[in-house]
Protein backbone atom coordinates (compact mmCIF):
# COMPACT_ATOMS: atom_id res chain seq x y z
CA UNK A 1 0.00 0.00 0.00
CA UNK A 2 1.62 3.51 -1.41
CA UNK A 3 2.22 5.86 2.00
CA UNK A 4 0.96 9.17 0.64
CA UNK A 5 1.60 11.21 4.11
CA UNK A 6 5.38 10.81 3.41
CA UNK A 7 7.35 14.05 2.32
CA UNK A 8 10.68 13.45 0.13
CA UNK A 9 13.90 15.24 0.67
CA UNK A 10 14.79 17.68 -1.73
CA UNK A 11 17.40 15.25 -2.78
CA UNK A 12 14.77 11.87 -2.53
CA UNK A 13 12.74 14.65 -4.65
CA UNK A 14 14.56 15.29 -7.93
CA UNK A 15 15.64 11.94 -8.20
CA UNK A 16 11.97 10.44 -7.68
CA UNK A 17 11.20 12.97 -10.45
CA UNK A 18 13.63 12.25 -13.07
CA UNK A 19 12.92 8.76 -12.56
CA UNK A 20 9.09 9.41 -12.87
CA UNK A 21 9.41 11.39 -16.00
CA UNK A 22 11.42 7.96 -17.31
CA UNK A 23 15.23 9.00 -17.00
CA UNK A 24 16.94 5.67 -16.61
CA UNK A 25 19.34 5.68 -13.10
CA UNK A 26 22.88 5.82 -15.23
CA UNK A 27 20.72 9.19 -17.36
CA UNK A 28 19.53 10.76 -13.77
CA UNK A 29 22.83 10.35 -12.42
CA UNK A 30 24.73 12.26 -15.13
CA UNK A 31 22.11 15.11 -14.78
CA UNK A 32 22.08 15.50 -11.28
CA UNK A 33 26.11 15.15 -11.36
CA UNK A 34 25.62 12.17 -8.63
CA UNK A 35 27.46 8.96 -8.68
CA UNK A 36 25.18 5.59 -9.88
CA UNK A 37 25.45 4.14 -6.78
CA UNK A 38 24.27 6.88 -4.65
CA UNK A 39 21.17 7.13 -7.09
CA UNK A 40 20.37 3.47 -6.72
CA UNK A 41 20.33 3.53 -2.79
CA UNK A 42 18.79 6.88 -2.92
CA UNK A 43 16.25 5.31 -4.95
CA UNK A 44 15.53 2.27 -2.96
CA UNK A 45 15.64 4.84 0.60
CA UNK A 46 12.60 6.49 -1.59
CA UNK A 47 10.74 2.78 -2.57
CA UNK A 48 11.10 2.23 0.88
CA UNK A 49 9.40 5.47 2.27
CA UNK A 50 6.62 5.04 0.22
CA UNK A 51 6.12 1.49 0.44
CA UNK A 52 5.75 0.99 -3.58
CA UNK A 53 8.25 -1.34 -5.63
CA UNK A 54 8.10 -0.09 -9.15
CA UNK A 55 8.88 2.85 -10.89
CA UNK A 56 5.37 3.41 -12.29
CA UNK A 57 4.10 3.37 -8.97
CA UNK A 58 6.93 6.31 -8.20
CA UNK A 59 5.36 7.91 -11.10
CA UNK A 60 1.80 7.89 -10.30
CA UNK A 61 2.95 9.22 -6.82
CA UNK A 62 5.15 11.77 -8.47
CA UNK A 63 2.31 12.79 -10.92
CA UNK A 64 -0.65 12.55 -7.97
CA UNK A 65 1.54 15.18 -6.03
CA UNK A 66 2.88 17.25 -8.49
CA UNK A 67 -0.71 18.05 -9.89
CA UNK A 68 -2.28 18.08 -6.78
CA UNK A 69 -4.64 15.50 -7.60
CA UNK A 70 -5.79 12.87 -5.34
CA UNK A 71 -4.47 9.45 -5.78
CA UNK A 72 -8.00 7.86 -6.71
CA UNK A 73 -8.23 10.18 -9.16
CA UNK A 74 -4.93 9.35 -10.95
CA UNK A 75 -6.27 5.51 -12.38
CA UNK A 76 -9.22 7.46 -14.54
CA UNK A 77 -6.95 10.66 -15.39
CA UNK A 78 -4.56 8.39 -16.33
CA UNK A 79 -7.13 6.35 -18.68
CA UNK A 80 -8.67 9.36 -20.42
CA UNK A 81 -5.32 10.53 -21.18
CA UNK A 82 -4.23 7.51 -22.49
CA UNK A 83 -7.07 7.04 -24.71
CA UNK A 84 -6.90 10.73 -26.16
CA UNK A 85 -3.34 9.68 -26.91
CA UNK A 86 -4.29 6.59 -29.01
CA UNK A 87 -6.78 8.77 -30.85
CA UNK A 88 -4.57 11.49 -31.83
CA UNK A 89 -1.94 8.83 -33.04
CA UNK A 90 -5.16 7.11 -35.29
CA UNK A 91 -6.16 10.26 -36.45
CA UNK A 92 -2.42 11.59 -37.69
CA UNK A 93 -2.23 7.80 -39.29
CA UNK A 94 -5.26 7.80 -40.87
CA UNK A 95 -4.98 11.84 -42.12
CA UNK A 96 -1.46 11.03 -43.66
CA UNK A 97 -1.77 7.31 -45.03
CA UNK A 98 -3.37 7.80 -48.62
CA UNK A 99 -3.85 3.79 -48.78
CA UNK A 100 -6.13 3.86 -46.08
CA UNK A 101 -8.71 5.78 -47.78
CA UNK A 102 -9.67 7.34 -51.37
CA UNK A 103 -8.73 10.71 -51.24
CA UNK A 104 -10.75 11.33 -54.95
CA UNK A 105 -14.12 10.42 -55.31
CA UNK A 106 -14.97 8.35 -58.85
CA UNK A 107 -16.23 12.25 -59.24
CA UNK A 108 -13.40 14.21 -58.86
CA UNK A 109 -10.99 11.71 -60.61
CA UNK A 110 -13.66 11.63 -63.89
CA UNK A 111 -13.43 15.25 -63.99
CA UNK A 112 -9.50 15.25 -63.54
CA UNK A 113 -9.46 12.81 -66.12
CA UNK A 114 -12.40 15.52 -68.52
CA UNK A 115 -9.81 18.31 -67.99
CA UNK A 116 -6.87 16.35 -68.74
CA UNK A 117 -8.26 15.54 -72.40
CA UNK A 118 -9.17 18.75 -72.73
CA UNK A 119 -5.99 20.13 -72.43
Amino acid sequence: MMNLDVDLGKRQQEIAEHIAFGYSIKETADILDTPINTVKATLKAIYSKLGIQKATELAKYIYCRKFGLPLALCEPARKIIATCFLFLVFYTIYEHDESLYPRRTRRAARIERVITRKN
